[in-house]
């Protein structure tokens, strides 16, 4: 069976060119089989580096060149992708290639980036008027030289290759977006599973850590440090990877804030102002910043090291970062606003056991004193208060009436004041008013703080002889009111106490008569602010006192709480309100 036309055509070429002849028709033919060739190995699939290579050897071999290359466009410039005898020092990529379609002859072949190939010529192949890639070839052999012929050949080479190259850059495209999305896939992936743990975390320190660390992995980062503001200014408070040294003085408020402000994503180190805060990131080889931002203000930062590549960090990159410290952020507020709720629920508590404290303190009920009404009640201007009263039944008839207010507010006051309040019970009718006085405020002297003090109004009541020994221990002086509308002070007594160490104490005697009205209040009464400041003061609770003595103890008590509210108005109380009144039937 004889061999097909085309080979026999193909072997026919081949002695001719053994023997240097070349016909026109028969050379003809070469070209259109080398273009069958070309054809046919880049439609074998996409054009990669293989494909290529055997493309370009069948151009090399068509017009008996000894080098010659294949570079393909890419987003710099041009790209080797197949090559032949080149020289060792030919670079692989170009910054940029010919804008126009033009082939370029052995005088031009010298000219600009391609001077290093060595090439006689240089065929662009253009799809949609864009230049896609270059063909460039050496010299032939023998020495012979690129003619209209060759040219034309290339031109037909080009247009072949143009599709196929076309095809295979879109599919690289494609790749490459592919990859980026995949990229970003994984990224986000990542970017969930912390984000929930960096959330599921209560721990400061472990969250730092586990920003810290994710961004170092996620950036490939040297090192990388927490910094956020303390007593001295912007201070390094978690750190990997960081040198021994590295934990210097804080950079000073007054330096930190303005570049702090100033700082809405991540940024270069190298773009920052000129400062401290520059210098001392830049000292520990930081070259990322990331604002770490609480309620729309940066409080802080985190600093990301140079790269272990010591390739600089683009803009995907800083996306992450900003992401990730926002995270960060948010997982870090959790943990204060956790940590604040926690210290509500312990106020609150402390704020109940007071409360339980001071209601525990008040009389139940009261005794039934022959001859004598007697009414107290006491409001807190706050959750807890200071102030307390009592009545306690004595041997041989007689009541012992107080009435106190404790320095402070809160469950410290409201211990202070059970403190006093058993004192009271336990020392009542043991000695003289003035004797226990001094007793009591031994004990306070000894057992308080240098601010704590107690003011106290103590009087021992004997209702067969109408007779109020007191003594008044710093606090407001009570009200007398007589029927015949006469008024006086309770005044005898001391300083308050807790203050003063030895302090000796007077005693005074009141004789009560019918109708006679004794209102004791705390501050909370006489220093009620009105609307345009000005207190309630003594006038205030005798003209309440005027209104009402003609009535019960209890009218009577309604009546200075009724003046006290209207005269403060709409602002309300500024202090605790107690009185306690005693009026003779």
């Amino acid at each position: 069976m004889s061999p097909p036309v085309v080979f026999q055509y193909q072997r026919a070429l081949d002695q001719f060119r053994r023997e240097g002849r070349e016909r026109p028709l028969l050379k003809r033919m070469s070209e259109l089989i080398s273009l069958l060739d070309l054809t046919t190995t880049l439609s074998a699939g996409l054009p990669g580096s293989e494909v290529l290579d055997a493309a370009l050897l069948i151009v090399l071999g068509e017009l008996q060149a000894g080098r010659g290359a294949l570079l393909v466009r890419t987003e710099a410039g041009f790209r080797v992708t197949a090559a032949r005898g080149l020289a060792p020092g030919a670079p692989e990529e170009i910054a940029e290639g010919p804008e126009t379609a033009v082939f370029r002859g052995a005088a031009a072949s010298a000219e600009g980036p391609l001077e290093a190939f060595g090439f006689d010529v240089v065929c662009p192949v253009e799809k949609g008027g864009r230049v896609i890639a270059l063909i460039g070839l050496g010299p032939r052999a023998e020495g012979r030289a690129y003619g209209e012929e060759e040219e034309a050949f290339l031109w037909s080479v080009a247009a072949c290759a143009a599709t196929p190259i076309e095809n295979g850059l879109i599919h690289q495209e494609l790749e490459r977006v592919n990859q980026r999305l995949s990229l970003k896939v994984f990224q986000l992936r990542n970017l969930f599973e912390i984000s929930r743990e960096l959330t599921a975390s209560l721990d400061e320190d472990e969250i730092r850590n586990l920003t810290t660390a994710t961004l170092m992995g996620q950036l490939l980062a040297s090192r990388c440090a927490v910094y956020l503001p303390g007593p001295g200014g912007l201070a390094l408070v978690h750190g990997r990877g960081m040198r021994a040294d590295a934990d210097a003085a804080p950079v000073p408020e007054a330096a930190a804030r303005p570049v702090l402000d100033g700082l809405s994503g991540a940024v270069d180190v190298a773009s920052l102002p000129e400062g401290a805060l520059r210098s001392r990131l830049a000292a520990t080889r930081m070259a990322l910043v990331v604002p770490l931002s609480t309620g729309g203000r940066a409080e802080g930062l985190v600093a990301v090291g140079e790269r272990v590549s010591g390739k600089p960090f683009g803009e995907e990159d800083r996306e992450i970062a900003s992401t990730l410290v926002r995270q960060a952020a948010a997982a870090l507020e959790s943990v204060r606003l956790h940590r604040m709720r926690l210290e509500k629920q312990r106020q609150d508590r402390e704020l109940q056991i007071a409360r339980e404290i001071q209601q525990s303190l008040f009389p139940a009920s009261w005794p039934d004193i022959p001859g004598f009404e007697v009414s107290a009640g006491s409001r807190s201007c706050h959750e807890v208060g200071g102030d307390h009263y009592d009545v306690i039944p004595l041997a041989g008839g007689r009541f012992a009436l107080a009435i106190a207010d404790v320095s402070g507010k809160g469950t410290p006051a409201s211990i202070l004041m059970a403190s006093v309040h058993a004192s009271l019970r336990a020392l009542a009718g043991t000695t003289r008013p003035a004797g226990l006085m001094e007793r009591l405020n031994g004990f306070l002297f000894e057992s308080t703080q240098a601010n704590k003090y107690v003011t106290l109004f103590y009087g021992e009541l004997d209702p067969e002889e109408g007779e109020l020994v007191y003594v008044n221990a710093g606090h407001v002086p009570p009200y007398h009111r007589r029927p015949d509308g006469g008024r006086a002070r309770l005044t005898a007594g001391g300083p308050a106490l807790g203050l003063l160490e030895g302090a000796s104490f007077e005693e005074g005697c009141l004789r009560l008569h019918v109708g006679d009205v004794v209102a004791m209040v705390t501050d909370g009464a006489t220093e009620a602010a009105s609307p345009t400041e000005q207190e309630f003061g003594d006038e205030g609770v005798f003209a309440a006192l005027d209104a009402g003595w003609r009535g019960t103890a209890g009218g009577a008590l309604a009546g200075l709480f009724g003046a006290v509210d209207a005269w403060a108005g709409p602002a309300g109380c500024a202090d605790d309100l107690t009185a306690l009144v005693l009026k003779a039937l």
